[in-house]
């Protein structure tokens, strides 16, 4: 395997990194930044160049963008979104997650592309839901807005396995799919189950909404004095505060028959077990 490094802001060296290149699994992208700005320049104008390049390259089969739930929006009323489900990003992040959608399903008539949007994703490397185990580990189990929240999870292997079997099947040229864990979790048991792993107790803490938009203002005005993107802002405060980020993997296992494979419980002691090896906990 040949590793080529390229400017994803230029489509000269992307044009030179895609030449002869059969698939393509665009999975870059800005999470955090201190300014909207960013979150377009790194996920928006980057896919265009991608795609591009992409359009030149004679020998290409497949193009695979990752975009993300969060280019839909939380479900309004706790039943799991489905692909036909109008979209209403909440943050600077899914909005540029759906417009960079947008932008490839522009070129659906040039080049074979498949759209996946996987929920929260977490397992080993992964510093977001790092924080759950983390929040654990001090007894903590903070409570943002109302008790009865729902999540839809997948675990990073699962989703690897997703993103190559929908890339390369027919069935799913020029579509857009989640890619989910089938069952969507209550958040207060999954804590639940953390607690049980790592044998921890977490008490519960509520947070109110006027109490989180207060520090998430102060952490993100910090962050940008610092010009460092910020854990908590006033963007993943509004994140916090849904109810409901669920979705239905159900579309894709009709097309191609794919099955998450791995057990939320599995998942989270693999998790766990990984985080601790390199002294993340």
């Amino acid at each position: 395997m040949d590793v080529v490094a390229s400017d994803l802001s230029d489509v000269g060296t992307l044009k030179a990194a895609v030449h002869d290149v059969e698939y393509v699994f665009h999975i870059a992208g800005v999470t955090k930044a201190t300014r909207r700005r960013d979150y377009f320049q790194g996920n928006v104008e980057t896919t265009r160049h991608l795609l591009q390049a992409a359009v030149t390259a004679s020998s290409l089969k497949r193009f695979c963008f990752v975009s993300s739930l969060t280019a839909v929006g939380p479900s309004p009323d706790g039943t799991p979104l489905t692909e036909d489900a109008p979209c209403r990003p909440i943050t600077s992040y899914g909005q540029s997650k759906l417009e960079a959608e947008q932008a490839c399903l522009s070129f659906r008539d040039k080049i074979p592309l498949v759209i996946l949007r996987p929920p929260a994703v977490y397992g080993p490397r992964d510093k977001d839901i790092l924080e759950i185990f983390r929040s654990v580990k001090r007894g903590i189990n903070p409570m943002f807005g109302g008790r009865k929240k729902s999540l839809s999870l997948i675990h990073v292997s699962d989703l690897a396995r997703a993103i190559v079997d929908a890339t390369l099947s027919d069935a799913t040229i020029g579509n857009t799919y989640f890619v989910t864990d089938p069952i969507p979790h209550d958040i207060s048991e999954l804590v639940r189950t953390l607690s049980s792993i790592m044998k921890k107790r977490a008490f519960a803490i509520s947070i109110p909404a006027f109490l989180l938009y207060g520090i998430a203002a102060t952490v993100e005005g910090a962050s940008r004095l610092l010009s460092r993107p910020a854990v908590l802002s006033i963007d993943k405060a509004r994140d916090l505060l849904q109810p409901h980020w669920i979705c239905s993997g159900g579309k894709l296992e009709v097309d191609i028959g794919f099955r998450c494979a791995i057990p939320i419980d599995e998942g989270l002691r693999t998790t766990y077990q990984w985080y601790r090896q390199q002294d993340w906990l």
